[in-house]
């Protein structure tokens, strides 16, 4: 089979356009439920460049932690304004849902595409790329949809559930979410245990969706 290397980079491309994706759901839903925020920035497009910046955070990154084996991680921002929504709570909580959903379809249109016939080979001992490379973007675009569910300040679950929050300590929880990167990484860390937890159940899903095994790199 071909290089692993070439690959790792066709998954990374992908799973960096699912979070471009991601992003983009985020602005389309604040768009939708009356906050013009996203818009004046420029991130109502499907062109992945602007919700991908700064570059570093966008392929770097994720190219570095997935290359090394220690996981893949997209880091990216959709500006919004939650006083400008409608409802806040309950709109804050939509659009921080639509982006994970996002990531979800986006697996799933992949995982669609190696149903298609003459796509999957029944032999694994000799798989093509699409089988090689589909499957894994696809895994990696839900392991960062359940990432980003993870109810934690500042990840999406937190603007999912923070409406259901005592006033107290949602103020509190708020103040954490602005700890900038600091915040960040600690949000990672916390969830990368936490998916390191999942993943035999997220590889078991993965499995039972695909036409046959899950071919490994390599294979």
């Amino acid at each position: 089979m071909g290089s692993d290397f070439a690959v790792q980079l066709c998954v990374i491309a992908l799973v960096i356009y699912s979070t471009s994706l991601h992003e983009m759901a985020h602005a389309f839903t604040a768009h939708w439920l009356g906050d013009p925020t996203p818009g004046r920035h420029g991130r109502l497009t499907f062109n992945p460049l602007p919700h991908l910046s700064p570059v570093w955070t966008a392929i770097i990154l994720p190219a570095v932690f997935y290359l090394t084996g220690g996981g893949l991680f997209c880091l990216a921002y959709t500006p919004v304004n939650p006083s400008r929504l409608r409802r806040p709570l309950r709109d804050y909580a939509l659009l921080s849902l639509a982006g994970p959903v996002a990531n979800f379809l986006f697996a799933a249109a992949l995982i669609g595409l190696l149903w298609v016939p003459g796509v999957w080979r029944s032999r694994l001992e000799d798989p093509n790329y699409l089988m090689l490379i589909l499957p894994w973007a696809a895994f990696w675009g839900v392991v960062l949809g359940v990432f980003n569910l993870l109810p934690i300040p500042p990840l999406d679950g937190y603007g999912v559930i923070r409406g259901l929050l005592p006033l107290g300590l949602r103020q509190q929880t708020d103040a954490f979410a602005r700890g900038g990167m600091v915040t960040m990484v600690i949000a990672m860390m916390v969830g990368s245990v936490a998916l390191r937890a999942a993943a035999p159940a997220l590889f078991l899903v993965l499995d039972r969706l695909l036409p046959g095994p899950l071919p490994l790199l390599g294979g």
